[in-house]
């Protein structure tokens, strides 16, 4: 008995059973080109000592780009309204426009709104759609004007000069907007306002989904538990009702064009953190499973926060000390876990698992009959539990082989700033990863069954057999 009490008790958690059935293919709309984005400030197109961020030569930036699966660029957000912040200007534009050729992107370009003068937006409109309108995407004015237009008619009166004005420079110029936030005010308004025009690219808003970053800093390991919860679902449900929904009742193309966990720059030890890599990877799935056109992550070196601008806790990655190449912040993980699990049209998915076990997943069908499927297993600390994932197709599939690529935190924190990876591999300095997909031993044509640890993702590949 003595013996016994001396013997340490090995806890192992309990592994959770899970089901997750994939809806057949009703060939619904295939994911949106352009759906994964960034959102920069506009001053990041300023020279900071005669040096470009937007620099086509720039490799590593490109290259992160490139790897990440980054496809949409939108420049505005605080600083386009900004009077302390010029407006950027030929040469400015010309960078951003020739980096965004050699990375693959299209760009929605914003112009002051707020004491702007629409001449100038006008000018730089035709500019830009003389030099550069390969890559450009569509035009925005202004950046979150709710907060000093209260009302839809307010905004217009102060909005429509700026339209008018690019109209006449440019007559098939393609607008974004109203890139509003606050309970996103007159989004539904500004759609039915200009839906008849033929000149409205998309009705846009902004989401940050976790709350005040201040606010969450109070408690860093209660916000990173609220980053993993299941339950950030319904609030998405809520907010896609809101606009979303209607717009896609009337046709209207809708994309969240800023958007990240919390606002005010993000929360230190929650935005910063490998839960962000989590939640980040499910929040973009479920709005790519909505059909919307895209998401567009708030970053960069320097954003809007605390009333000026500061470091972004959320940045997806940074600038390295030296100056040479960047360092990727756990965020940057979600973008590339998404790229390489999101491709074709998005399927539907039945999960089977107990309430309190926060698990999703997610269905994709390639134009190759392949199929693709993230499954995350979110649940952490004292409620962590392997999954033990069933894993059914509902649609017969020939032959195939399955593959598996696993998204996981070295040591299993969520409290982690480094050593994520993806395919057992980084993404290095330079933009560079090396990841690999892993051959599944046991699975037949149309089922699989396998283990997700804690607080870790796999992305699942079957390729029928040609």
């Amino acid at each position: 008995m003595a013996l016994t009490l001396l013997i340490p008790c090995l806890v192992v958690a309990q592994t959770e059973p899970v089901t997750v059935t994939v809806a057949a293919d009703t060939g619904g709309p295939a994911l949106p080109e352009h759906f994964l984005g960034l959102s920069y400030e506009s001053a990041m197109l300023l020279p900071v000592n005669g040096k470009f961020y937007f620099d086509p030569d720039n490799k590593a930036l490109v290259n992160t780009f490139q790897t990440l699966g980054i496809k949409s660029l939108r420049v505005g957000a605080n600083a386009v309204d900004d009077p302390k912040i010029a407006v950027p200007d030929v040469d400015d534009i010309n960078m951003l426009f020739d980096f965004a050729r050699v990375a693959g992107v299209k760009v929605i370009y914003s112009f002051r709104l707020k004491n702007g003068d629409p001449a100038t937006s006008a000018r730089l409109a035709k500019y830009i759609t003389v030099h550069n309108a390969d890559v450009l995407d569509c035009f925005a004015i202004g950046n979150e004007p709710s907060f000093y237009l209260k009302t839809f008619p307010e905004f217009y009166a102060q909005w429509k000069p700026h339209y008018d004005a690019i109209l006449q420079a440019v007559p098939n110029a393609m607008f974004d907007g109203p890139s509003v936030a606050k309970d996103n005010l007159y989004a539904v308004d500004f759609a039915n306002a200009l839906a008849a025009d033929g000149h409205l690219a998309m009705v846009s808003d902004h989401y940050y989904f976790l709350g005040s970053g201040r606010a969450g800093e109070k408690d860093p390991a209660a916000t990173r538990a609220r980053f993993l919860q299941n339950r950030l679902d319904a609030d998405y449900e809520k907010d896609y009702a809101k606009v979303g929904a209607v717009l896609a009742a009337h046709g209207v193309p809708y994309r969240i064009d800023e958007m990240n966990s919390c606002y005010n720059g993000g929360a230190k030890d929650s935005s910063d953190t490998y839960a962000s890599t989590l939640w980040a990877l499910d929040c973009t799935h479920w709005w790519a499973a909505h059909h919307i056109l895209g998401v567009n992550y708030h970053t960069g070196e320097s954003v809007g926060r605390d009333g000026g601008f500061g470091a972004a806790n959320y940045a997806a990655f940074v600038h390295e000390p030296d100056g040479h190449g960047f360092a990727m912040r756990p965020q940057a993980y979600a973008y590339l876990a998404f790229t390489q699990g999101a491709h074709g049209r998005s399927l539907g998915v039945d999960i089977q698992a107990a309430t309190n076990f926060n698990f999703n997943a997610y269905a994709y069908r390639g134009d190759d009959g392949s199929y693709y499927v993230t499954l995350i297993n979110k649940s952490h600390g004292g409620n962590a539990s392997p999954a033990a994932v069933k894993l059914q197709l509902q649609q017969s599939a020939e032959a195939g082989t399955w593959q598996r690529m696993d998204l996981v935190q070295k040591d299993n924190d969520i409290a982690a700033k480094t050593n994520v990876m993806l395919g057992g591999s980084s993404v290095d300095a330079n933009g560079l990863w090396r990841g690999k997909w892993k051959k599944v031993k046991h699975g037949n044509s149309s089922s699989v069954s396998i283990q997700v640890p804690p607080v870790s993702a796999a992305i699942l590949h079957f390729t029928p057999k040609l």
